[in-house]
């Protein structure tokens, strides 16, 4: 026993300390669980505000440079303009002095590598250049031809980008030369070298790595902080970056794609629509991540040191609360154990400290009400002791009241009995049949009362369990026989047929005969004293190593409300017209108690108005089934 106890209290230990567990767990989850949450939102959210902060800042790098690159070129136009629209071209036209301010022309605008004017009828007027030309004469009929159709218009033309032998990227630009009220006279060509663009370029500054070039719509690489590649013809069309920058379609600010060398860089474009070029800024991945993976150390070292103070917290709230609230197991423990004198003392300022007051009201009021009950219950088991006494000492004088009765009864009714049937039999045929049926009556009103006394006292042996089982062989067939003729003589008038069903095979049951028999007389005698007309049947049947009887009957049948008290004592129903019918309310009582005597079961169904049928099942072996 101690040592039960003794495990009881380790069982109880161990789960005094989940509370502890439970509790730092709880809490290490929620704080580690909401501190990484916070964590990675911050992440995220700094990523997403460094991605888009870069992206717009990378936007506007490759946008003022294109700004830059289209300002440069057309601050070069509007110099050529001014080199038509000079005094000597508005009073003489072209003149062969013109070649003076082509050569003017050349020291205004270092980009200019050659200028050449042609009149309105494409003729080569007057021309200068730096060094040599730089295009074939096949090469300026072209481009004079293309710009005259514009300078008609009034407009200016920008030619395509070209690679000079030997050197590096030109365009050509032309202009119109207009006399009075826009007089059309000729054009003015320039070839430009836009190595000079570079120059802007260089300006360009994204980030630490990071370098901007230009581009052509044909892919064409003409600007760029490294020389050497514009000299060597890139091609870039098929770049991810130039195909986004030219294809029209809606882009985001910024792509991640691959550079000429196949490195992952952070690339940002600007159209110059007018020129059909595109300014691009590139950005090594490694660089623009680098704020990020900064900011995450950042976010790792916060997290550390919010998870540090928030379990220091955790501690100190379970000083201030697990404490006190094992302090209330505590009590309620010895309150279990029947220690009412338990009172706790916290002090805590707070609720658990109200808690812990209202429990020790509670357990003054358990004492006082423990006082009070244990007063009452011995009061009351002292009225109880002395009631059952009273009882005991009734039931005896019932039991023996009714032993004294059915002894006193018996020796008289069944000394009527006997001298019924020798009058019948002795006055066969002497007497007249009115008499007869008299003596007839006596002698079944006379059996009838001696199975009343005799279930009386059958009721009485249960009640004072001084029934005894008797087992020997019984035949279920020849018993059945035997049940059939004792109340076959019962039936009314004809108007009832009995049936009897027995399985053939059923072996020997080893059981107390006599109290099978009446189990099977008591159950056809109720069948037939509801049953006026139609047919009672008893089927006996072996099933799963057990008997099985069944008597069912077409008689008026059972309410649904009686059948949970059809097998009390004394109970009849409680249908209009019960009372005709004969019987003290013993018969299916005694059958309820014989069957769970022997060991087996009873069940009941029926239908107001249809029939009952009582379903009976017993075992094979009695003493088998008790040892079981």
């Amino acid at each position: 026993m101690k040592k039960l106890l003794d495990l009881i209290r380790l069982n109880r230990a161990r789960k005094q300390g989940r509370l502890v567990r439970h509790y730092f767990l709880a809490s290490v989850i929620l704080i580690s669980g909401g501190l990484f949450t916070s964590g990675l939102l911050e992440v995220y959210f700094v990523y997403q505000e460094s991605w888009e902060h870069l992206g717009r800042v990378q936007k506007e790098i490759a946008s003022a440079t294109a700004f830059k690159i289209e300002q440069y070129v057309e601050e070069i136009e509007r110099t050529m303009r001014s080199a038509t629209k000079t005094r000597e071209i508005v009073r003489d036209g072209l003149s062969p002095d013109y070649k003076w301010e082509l050569r003017r022309l050349l020291v205004n605008s270092p980009s200019i590598a050659e200028a050449v004017a042609f009149d309105a009828t494409g003729a080569k007027h007057a021309e200068a250049w730096r060094v040599r030309p730089v295009r074939r004469q096949n090469k300026w009929r072209s481009s004079s031809q293309a710009a005259l159709e514009k300078a008609k218009e009034g407009k200016s033309y920008f030619g395509p980008v070209y690679f000079a032998e030997g050197t590096g990227p030109y365009m050509t630009i032309a202009v119109p030369i207009a006399r009075f009220a826009g007089e059309f006279i000729g054009i003015l060509l320039a070839e430009v070298d836009l190595k000079y663009v570079g120059q802007v370029l260089s300006s360009a500054r994204v980030g630490k790595a990071g370098q901007a070039y230009l581009v052509t719509s044909s892919g064409d690489l003409i600007a760029h902080p490294d020389l050497s590649l514009v000299l060597q013809k890139r091609n870039l069309a098929r770049l991810e970056q130039v195909e986004a920058a030219f294809s029209g379609a809606a882009r985001p600010n910024v792509l991640v794609t691959q550079n000429m060398q196949g490195e992952k860089v952070f690339t940002s474009f600007a159209l110059i629509p007018s020129l059909s070029w595109a300014v691009l800024a590139e950005q090594p991945i490694e660089e623009v991540y680098a704020p990020l993976y900064a900011s995450m150390l950042r976010t790792s070292g916060l997290l550390l040191i919010g998870f540090a103070v928030a379990l220091l917290a955790t501690l100190l709230v379970r000083r201030r609360v697990v404490r006190p609230l094992e302090s209330l197991r505590q009590g309620v423990e010895r309150i279990r154990e029947g220690d009412l004198s338990a009172r706790l003392d916290v002090k805590t300022g707070d609720e658990i400290e109200i808690l812990a007051d209202e429990f020790n009201d509670m357990a003054a009021h358990l004492r006082e009400a423990y006082t009070g009950l244990e007063r009452k219950v011995a009061e009351r088991t002292q009225a109880l002791t002395i009631a059952n006494e009273k009882l005991e000492k009734a039931s005896k004088h019932k039991s023996q009241f009714l032993a004294n009765v059915n002894h006193e009864l018996r020796t008289p009714v069944s000394a009527i009995i006997g001298y019924a049937r020798l009058v019948l039999r002795a006055t066969e045929g002497q007497i007249a049949p009115l008499q007869r049926e008299n003596l007839q009556d006596l002698l079944q009103n006379a059996e009838r009362l001696l199975h009343l006394i005799d279930s009386l006292l059958d009721f009485a042996k249960i009640e004072a369990g001084r029934m005894d089982v008797r087992v020997e062989p019984v035949r279920i067939d020849a018993l059945i026989d035997g049940a059939t003729s004792t109340i076959e003589p019962l039936l009314n008038d004809g108007n009832v047929r009995l049936i009897r069903e027995i399985a053939p095979g059923i072996p020997a049951l080893s059981t107390d005969r006599e109290k099978l028999k009446q189990i099977v007389l008591n159950l056809l005698d109720n069948a037939v004293k509801f049953t006026e007309r139609g047919q009672i049947r008893i089927v006996a049947t072996q099933q799963n190593g057990s008997l099985k009887l069944v008597v069912a009957d077409t008689g008026i049948g059972i309410r649904e409300e009686d059948l949970k008290q059809i097998f009390e004592e004394f109970h009849r129903g409680d249908l209009p017209g019960i009372k005709q019918y004969r019987g003290t309310g013993l018969g299916l009582a005694i059958v309820k108690r014989f069957v769970t005597l022997l060991g087996g079961d009873i069940a009941v169904e029926s239908e107001l108005g249809k029939g009952s049928s009582f379903t009976v099942v017993l075992p094979l072996d009695v003493k088998q089934s008790m040892s079981e």
